[in-house]
Order: C-alpha cells, then structure tokens, then sequence
C-alpha cells in the first residue's frame, strides 16, 4: 500500500493534498501550522485507510527538512540519532501509537522543550530544535497521556460512498466501469481501500473481483 502512495505522489508536480479528496478543514489547518514559526503538533486520528497516511506523504513530498518514519519500524536510539545529526522542521510519524510507552518520552520532551539530548559512553549529546510532530494512529489509547495533551488531536471520519469510488479510480490505473466494480464490491464488505488495491493488482474481469472478494475479503473480515 505505501508503494502505491507513494507511486501515486510521484507521478506529477501538484500543490499540498492534492490528491487527497475531502478532509479541507485539515487541509488548512495543515497550511496554517506550516506558514507559522512556531512549533505545532499534529496527531490524526481514525479507521484504517482514512488518509491519515496520505496526508503524511503530502507533507513529506511538499515540505523541506522532514523525516518521515513508521512507528512499528523504528526504535528510540534510531530517533535520538537522527534528530542529533540533522535540524528537522516537520517530524512526520506515521503509526505512532505503534511506538512503545517507554519510549514515547523522547517525543513529549521534543515537543515540550525542543529538547533532545543523549548520554552516551560518558558523553552527553544535546540539540534544541524547532520541530513540529505530525502523526497518524488508529488508537490514541496506546499513547500516554502527557504526549496526547501535546497534540492538535483531528479525527478523520470515513469516507462516503462516492468519495471511497473517486479514491480507487485515482489509485487504480483501471477502465472506469471495473473502477467502480471493485469500489461496490469491497464497499458491501470492507470498506477498505487497501483492499480495492489488492484486488485490483490481480483481478482482470469482474468474475475475478467476484472470487477475490467471495473467498478472501469477506472470510477475513468474518463476513462469512
């Protein structure tokens, strides 16, 4: 799925969240906190496949001096290190409820202070930056409280019907009547873009999107 973001990010030159359908009130809560000076912190909430990630990307792609990562991929020295060797503006964290709680302290002291810094074979490494955290989870139960009271905390609602169809048809370089095939079948089931994505990589007739989705989708999903 992030391959295909990312493929789908890369394919043109475009302003910030072009091609991200709804969601304007973020948008420009997005475009004021990066034209200010000050550091602010972002955290986007919501079901899975929402555009929290899509968002991100936008960010990463728009912005300079960024650093984007995922938050069940990476581990507090990793962070440490980079904040130390790099001046970051926009920290972009993508499943950050995926981080531990012990090490979710790194980030509060960032965000409270600026402030990083690491003892380490007797030494101590410390930098103070102006760095704004933008992060995407599913459950912000997982986040520890303090860290949570950090954030702008912006829920994402699901998308509607015809806005789920606009997103597969831009994802999937498709004829338009299977376009909107995979939209109604994964619709019924899911309502998962992730997955109108799987089956689109693979289904070449309706009769295939049929299979995929009577025998794979749904028996995940416990439909069946």
């Amino acid at each position: 799925m992030m391959l295909i973001l990312e493929k789908l990010f890369g394919a043109k030159k475009n302003e910030p969240f072009d091609e991200i359908i709804g969601h304007d009130h973020i948008k420009k809560l997005f475009q004021m906190t990066t034209t200010s000076n000050e550091p602010t912190h972002i955290l986007l909430t919501g079901p899975p496949a929402s555009a929290k990630t899509m968002f991100l990307l936008s960010l990463r792609q728009h912005l300079k001096s960024t650093y984007f990562f995922d938050g069940g991929n990476t581990t507090k020295a990793g962070i440490i290190d980079y904040l130390l060797e790099n001046i970051l503006r926009y920290l972009l964290i993508d499943h950050i409820d995926k981080i531990a709680r012990q090490n979710q302290t790194l980030l509060l002291k960032l965000m409270e202070t600026g402030i990083v810094s690491e003892m380490k074979f007797g030494k101590i490494r410390e930098a103070c930056l102006n760095t704004s955290v933008f992060a995407t989870c599913n459950d912000s139960r997982k986040l520890s409280d303090p860290l949570l009271s950090r954030f702008f905390v912006v829920k994402l609602e699901q998308y509607t019907y015809e806005q789920f169809y606009e997103i597969t048809a831009r994802l999937l370089d498709i004829p338009e009547d299977m376009a909107r095939f995979i939209a109604d079948s994964v619709w019924n089931m899911s309502r998962d873009i992730r997955d109108c994505i799987r089956i689109g990589k693979l289904a070449r007739t309706e009769d295939d999107v049929k299979f995929l989705v009577e025998n794979f989708i749904s028996y995940r999903n416990g439909i069946l």
